[in-house]
C-alpha cells in the first residue's frame, strides 16, 4: 500500500476525498433511474448480468443498490457541507480514472473491434446491457469499497494506533484489501447458479478486481478507481455488442 510520507493523508484527506468521491459518484445513481425510466431490459440481460446483482431478485438488487448509495451520499453530504464538498473534491482522480476507462475501452475496440475478446468475463462484458452492468460495476464499488474496504480500514487504523505511521497504513490498507476481494469472491460464487466452482474464475475474481483494484484504491485514490469502474460500465455496452 502506499506508505505516505505526509501522515494527514491517512487517514483525514483520504476519508474526506472518500466522502466528496461518494457524494459524486451519485450520479451513477442519476444514470441507474434515467435507465430504469426509459429503457427495457429482457430475458437475456438477466441471464448475463454478474451473479453479484443476482443473489436476490435482480430489480431488488438494483433498488437495493440506488437506495444504499443515496443514504450514503446524503450522510457523506452532511458531513461535509457545500464548502467541504468542494475543498476535498479529488478532480485529477476523478478525471484520470473517467479518462482511463475510457482509452482502455478504445484500444480494445480498436484491436478487436465490436465484439468483446473471449478472456473477458460475461459479466463484464456487454451481454448485460447498460443498466443492469451498471448496477454490478458500481454496487461493487458501493460494497466492497465503500461499506467494506474503507470501514476495515478506518477500523484497522485504529487498532494499530502503537505502531509506526507508515506500518499502520500498510497493514490497514492491506487488510482491507484481503478482506474486501475474498467478500468478492463468496459473494459472487453465491450468486452462480451452476453451483460449480470454476477456480481460473475464481482466481480471476480474487486477483483483478479484488486485490489489484482493491490496491488501487488506496494507492491512487477513491476517485480514480470508483469512477473508472463506473465508467468503464458505461463505456463497453455503448463500444461492443
Amino acid at each position: 500500500m502506499m506508505s505516505s510520507k505526509n501522515p494527514t493523508f491517512y487517514p483525514t484527506t483520504f476519508r474526506n476525498q472518500l466522502m466528496a468521491t461518494i457524494v459524486w459518484a451519485q450520479l451513477f445513481v442519476l444514470y441507474c433511474f434515467t435507465l430504469l425510466a426509459f429503457s427495457t431490459q429482457n430475458e437475456s440481460h438477466v441471464f448475463w448480468a454478474d451473479p453479484f446483482i443476482k443473489i436476490i431478485p435482480i430489480y431488488a438488487s438494483t433498488w437495493l443498490v440506488i437506495f444504499t448509495s443515496l443514504l450514503l451520499g446524503w450522510y457523506c453530504f452532511k458531513k461535509l457541507g457545500w464548502a467541504g464538498l468542494k475543498m476535498h473534491t479529488p478532480v485529477t482522480q476523478i478525471i484520470a480514472g473517467v479518462g482511463t476507462a475510457v482509452i482502455v475501452t478504445c484500444i480494445i475496440w480498436s484491436i478487436f473491434g465490436s465484439k468483446l475478446p473471449d478472456f473477458v468475463p460475461a459479466e463484464e462484458s456487454s451481454r448485460p446491457g447498460f443498466l443492469f452492468g451498471m448496477v454490478a460495476g458500481y454496487g461493487e464499488e458501493l460494497l466492497f469499497r465503500m461499506l467494506i474496504s474503507a470501514p476495515v480500514f478506518f477500523g484497522m487504523f485504529r487498532l494499530l494506533a502503537g505502531i509506526k505511521h507508515g506500518y499502520r497504513v500498510f497493514w490497514s490498507a492491506s487488510t482491507a484489501v484481503l478482506i474486501a476481494a475474498i467478500a468478492f469472491v463468496i459473494f459472487h460464487e453465491l450468486g452462480e447458479t451452476d453451483h460449480t466452482l470454476m477456480w481460473n474464475l475464481i482466481a480471476t475474481r480474487m486477483l483483478v478486481p479484488g486485490l489489484i483494484m482493491g490496491s488501487l484504491f488506496f494507492l491512487l485514490g477513491p476517485g480514480f478507481v470508483i469512477f473508472m469502474h463506473a465508467s468503464m460500465h458505461i463505456m463497453i455496452p455503448l463500444l461492443f455488442n
